[in-house]
């Protein structure tokens, strides 16, 4: 009985960002890429939430160290730890093991991987807070925090996809720019997304909106000018 209940709550846990991944890969209309490298890019998602959980361990523990002012600190923890620490490791992972892939041939692939590392991720970050906080925690999660986690690798994967172009191109420190303004924007919009979320009530929610009907047409766009990076 246990067991059961243990299985129904990871499948629930898994199944909204597994769905969300479903859909951008379909979009990918050019040229699908192979399985073999996606799913890995997801189980890399998975395992990039050891190196993250250390960091902001130790972030947390420097940022309590300090008496700051109460939305000072709110900032720090909720604004540039999760923002730039979960983004920075995401966009690592992403760029060691895609940039040089000679799979990665069209602009909308950055998209693709992103997501796939993104909600690696998010799938097991959703999995340990429906074990330790039960079914209701997996819904909560499933309508903001996993839908943040695709968004924001949307937008680091279209500005990938750009640098990639760029690269291609010759144009080597414009793609170098490109590839910093995707992790930035997306840790930026993280960091956001987070800190509203804190305390700031109907604030969140029209930020929430708002970003989601940015993501989406930034999505429909790259969709549109999906084309070989050479």
């Amino acid at each position: 009985m246990i067991v059961n209940s243990v299985i129904f709550l990871i499948a629930a846990a898994l199944l909204p960002p597994l769905i969300l991944i479903w859909i951008v890969d379909r979009m990918d209309k050019l040229e699908r890429e192979p399985r073999s490298l996606l799913w890995g890019l997801f189980l890399r998602g998975m395992l990039a939430m050891f190196p993250i959980l250390v960091l902001e361990v130790v972030a947390d523990q420097f940022i309590d160290f300090f008496p700051w002012r109460p939305l000072v600190y709110l900032f720090l923890a909720y604004f540039v730890v999760p923002g730039f620490v979960e983004e920075g490791i995401k966009y690592r992972v992403l760029l060691r093991r895609t940039w040089r892939d000679p799979n990665f041939n069209y602009r909308f692939d950055g998209v693709v991987y992103a997501v796939f590392v993104s909600l690696g991720f998010a799938a097991v970050e959703n999995v340990m807070y429906v074990l330790t906080s039960g079914f209701s925690t997996a819904i909560a999660r499933a309508v903001f925090s996993i839908p943040g986690h695709a968004m924001f690798g949307v937008v680091m994967g279209a500005g990938i996809g750009r640098a990639k172009w760029l690269f291609d191109h010759q144009q080597r420190e414009q793609a170098a720019s490109a590839r910093s303004r995707a992790w930035i924007l997306a840790a930026i919009l993280h960091g956001l997304y987070d800190f509203l979320l804190v305390g700031f009530g109907w604030l969140f929610y029209v930020y929430f909106i708002l970003l989601v009907i940015y993501v989406i047409r930034l999505l429909r766009q790259s969709a549109r000018e999906d084309g070989p990076t050479r």
